[in-house]
């Protein structure tokens, strides 16, 4: 017996077992876009349907629920109508503004002025009193496997500029983060886990600011049912945190099971 001849032909087979075994165990995937929800250039969705909200001691808000064309997540919005009409206050929307120079929180564009993969992306305000929150509606069969991230023109103006259409005293020094972060809860909402991700970094010497579209891995939340979303800041007075609460997310990404 040709013991050479026998031994190539075993590794040939296991090597064809295991990329059989390889493409039968391929994952699909789905990424959640919304370039299908806009047609027409810099504008923001907003409704006048919803519940009222009168949690907020500011004063009444709206929420309502969308989804994605495939159904994949439901996202909340809030939003206010003060007699002129309604407009984003809190919670996700879905935008195609290109304004990067502007400051102030009447600007909600994503500092990259276009999506990660095309030009409508998400931006979300995020409080107590309206929480951004993201629900898989596959999660029988598809985990969250995560999105890219990067900063709204708001926030980024006021850390790396110190303009914030207000008082602008928003700039970093030396030290200072600001932190978006996600938390996992199950169907009968209890926490599973949450995750960080640095907007902005000026610790150990660095002086960092998202700028780009950055992947933002969920991997320790994947089986989670929603995701709330809360952002901190070093930057925190005895109002609270001074660095806008603001955000952009695209191209929310589910991973079969």
């Amino acid at each position: 017996m040709n013991f050479k001849k026998l031994s190539m032909a075993m590794l040939l087979l296991t090597a064809f077992v295991f990329t059989a075994c390889n493409d039968d165990d391929k994952k699909e995937i789905i990424v959640v876009g919304f370039n299908d929800k806009l047609t027409t250039a810099n504008t923001t969705f907003s409704t006048d349907l919803g519940v009222e909200d009168t949690s907020n001691p500011y004063g009444s808000t709206f929420v309502y629920q969308f989804k994605d064309s495939n159904s994949a997540v439901e996202l909340n919005h809030f939003y206010s109508d003060w007699g002129y009409g309604p407009s984003f206050s809190g919670g996700f929307t879905y935008t195609n503004t290109t304004d990067k120079t502007t400051p102030g929180f009447s600007n909600i564009s994503a500092i990259t002025a276009t999506g990660k993969t095309g030009a409508v992306y998400l931006t979300s305000n995020t409080s107590e009193f309206s929480v951004a929150r993201i629900t898989n509606l596959k999660s029988n069969d598809f985990k969250f496997k995560g999105a890219w991230v990067t900063n709204t023109t708001y926030a980024y103006l006021a850390v790396i500029e110190g303009k914030d259409g207000y008082l602008d005293q928003t700039k970093f020094n030396d030290g200072d983060w600001f932190i978006l972060t996600a938390t996992g809860f199950s169907a009968d909402n209890k926490e599973v886990g949450k995750v960080d991700f640095y907007l902005a970094d000026f610790r150990n010497g660095k002086k960092e600011a998202i700028n780009t579209w950055k992947w933002f891995d969920w991997s320790a939340i994947a089986h989670a049912e929603y995701i709330k979303f809360t952002m901190s800041s070093s930057d925190t007075g005895e109002y609270g945190m001074n660095t806008p609460a603001y955000f952009c997310l695209d191209d929310i990404t589910l991973e079969e099971k």
